[in-house]
C-alpha cells in the first residue's frame, strides 16, 4: 500500500516482486503448494470442529434458517442465550441449508470454509495494479503459500471456529472489485454480502466515491432487493428490523466486550463504559471521511487494491460491533502489504521512500502478529470488561491500534507523493527529466 502508481514495465528487472516469485515458485507445479495448504487446512478444520467456539454461530444460523421454513418468530429466539441479529435475508438464505443433517451442514461449512481462503487471496492478488506484477498461476501459488500460514491467523480461526460466514462475504467483496468497470452485473455481489451482513455496504459507498456510479446503482438495488425478499417472506420480521432495530448495537451484544474490535469498543474499554456513543460518533464520522477519501484517492491513482484494503479497515473501525472474525476482511491486506513493500523497496530508493517502506513493514509485521495471536477470544472474564489497567486496555485493543496506525501511515504516504509530485513538476523541473523521479 505504500505506492498509489501503477508498475512500470521495468519494474521486473529491477528486482521487483514479479520477478522475485519468478524466481522462487515459478518451477514448482501449483499442485504442490495446493497440498501444502490442504494439510495446513485440514488441521485448522479438525481444530473448528473440536474447539472451544462449538460452531455455535452456525447454530445460530440453522435457528434462522428453521424459523423462515416454520414460521417462527425470528428475532424471539435463541440458542444458548444468542439471538439473531442479522437482516431476515439472512435467515432465507439459510433455509436453504437447515434441512440438512447437522454434521452434514457443518462439515460443509468447515470445509468450504478452509476453500474459499486462497480464493479471497488469490482475488486480492488481481486487484490493480496487482495483475501487472504477478500473472495469474504465481498469483495463485502466492495465494496458497499465504494461505498455509493465514487460516492460522486469529480471525479465521474465529471465522470456522464458530462457524462464521465472513470468509464468503469477503470473498463476494474482492469478486465484485476484480470485475472490469463495465460489467453490467459489477456491484450485484456487494449488494448480496451487504443484504446477508450489513457491513459490507461500505462497499457501496466506496463505489461511489470512485465514480463506479452504475455498479454502486447495482449494489444499492440489490441490496433493496434483499430487503425486498425479507419482507415477502417474513413481513413482521423484516418490519421488527428495519424499524431502527438494526441500529442498536445493543440488540447484538456489550459493546464492551474485548472482542468487539472496533472504535466503539475500544473506547467503552479506555472510558470505563459502555455509554459512549455522544463520543464515538463524531470520531467514528473523522474515521469514516478520512479512510474513505485514502481509499478513493488510492483507485482514482490506479491502485484498487490499496483502496480496498483502506476501504475495508475503515470499516471494521467504524462498525458499532466488529468482532475478529469480521477481521477476515483485513487478512488480505496483510499479504497486498508484503507484496507491495517488497516491490517499493527496489522501486523507491530516495530516503524519504525508503523511510515510509520500512515504516509500512513495521505495521505489516506488527499487524500479522496482531492478527495471527491476538487470541483475545476468552482471554478477559466479563466482570473485568469495564475494569481493565492502562496495559489491559492497550492489549485489548490491539486490532484498532494497527488499523489506525495503517490508516495514519497511508495518509503520510499519500502525502508524501503529492508533495513530491508537485516538486517533480515544479518550475524549472519540467522537460528536465533527468532531475526528475520519473
Amino acid at each position: 500500500m505504500a505506492n498509489y502508481a501503477l508498475v512500470c514495465p521495468g519494474d521486473v528487472a529491477h528486482g521487483g516482486i514479479a520477478a522475485a516469485v519468478a524466481r522462487r515458485v515459478t518451477g514448482w507445479p501449483i499442485r504442490v503448494f495446493a497440498a501444502l495448504y490442504a494439510m495446513s487446512a485440514s488441521a485448522c478444520c479438525v481444530l473448528a470442529a473440536t474447539g472451544k467456539g462449538r460452531l455455535v454461530d452456525q447454530h445460530v444460523y440453522r435457528m434462522g434458517g428453521e424459523a423462515v421454513l416454520h414460521g417462527a418468530n425470528l428475532y424471539a429466539l435463541r440458542y444458548q442465550g444468542l439471538p439473531f441479529t442479522y437482516p431476515p435475508f439472512s435467515a432465507v438464505v439459510f433455509a436453504g441449508v437447515a434441512p440438512l443433517p447437522w454434521t452434514v451442514a457443518a462439515a460443509l461449512v468447515i470445509v468450504a470454509s478452509a476453500a474459499i481462503l486462497p480464493v479471497i487471496l488469490y482475488l486480492a492478488m488481481r486487484l490493480p495494479p496487482l495483475p501487472s506484477w504477478l500473472g495469474r498461476p504465481d498469483a495463485w501459488r502466492l495465494a496458497l503459500i499465504a494461505a498455509t500460514a493465514a487460516i492460522w491467523l486469529e480471525p479465521v480461526r474465529t471465522a470456522m471456529g464458530y462457524g462464521q460466514i465472513d470468509l464468503f462475504l469477503a470473498a463476494l467483496v474482492l469478486y465484485d472489485l476484480t470485475r472490469p468497470a463495465r460489467h453490467r452485473h459489477k456491484g450485484v455481489a456487494i449488494g448480496l454480502a451487504a443484504g446477508i451482513k450489513l457491513t459490507p455496504a461500505i462497499f457501496i459507498v466506496y463505489l461511489l466515491l470512485t465514480r463506479r456510479l452504475r455498479a454502486a446503482a447495482t449494489a444499492v438495488a440489490t441490496f433493496a432487493g434483499t430487503v425486498a425478499v425479507g419482507f415477502a417472506v417474513m413481513p413482521s420480521a423484516s418490519a421488527h428490523f428495519w424499524n431502527g432495530t438494526f441500529l442498536s448495537p445493543a440488540r447484538i451484544s456489550p459493546v464492551q466486550d474485548p472482542q468487539n474490535e472496533s472504535l466503539m469498543g475500544a473506547m467503552s474499554r479506555t472510558l470505563h463504559t459502555p455509554h459512549v456513543q455522544h463520543a464515538w460518533m463524531p470520531l467514528a464520522i473523522a474515521v469514516a471521511l478520512a479512510g474513505l477519501a485514502l481509499a478513493a484517492g488510492a483507485e482514482r491513482r490506479g491502485n484498487e487494491a490499496a483502496g480496498f484494503c483502506l476501504c475495508a479497515i475503515t470499516g471494521l473501525l467504524i462498525s458499532p460491533i466488529s468482532w475478529t472474525h469480521h477481521w477476515v476482511i483485513a487478512v488480505p491486506a496483510l499479504l497486498i502489504a508484503a507484496v507491495t513493500i517488497h516491490r517499493d523497496r527496489a522501486r523507491y530508493p530516495d530516503r524519504v521512500h525508503k523511510r515510509l517502506t520500512r515504516g509500512l513493514g513495521i505495521v505489516a509485521l506488527g499487524a500479522l502478529a496482531v492478527v495471527g495471536w491476538g487470541r483475545l477470544v476468552n482471554r478477559f472474564t466479563p466482570p473485568a470488561w469495564l475494569h481493565l489497567s492502562a496495559v489491559g486496555i492497550a492489549d485489548s485493543e490491539i486490532y484498532v491500534l494497527a488499523a489506525l496506525a495503517t490508516l495514519a501511515l497511508a495518509a503520510c504516504v499519500a502525502l508524501a507523493n503529492r508533495l513530491g509530485s508537485r516538486r517533480d513538476t515544479g518550475p524549472g523541473r519540467q522537460g528536465h527529466p533527468e532531475v526528475t523521479r520519473g
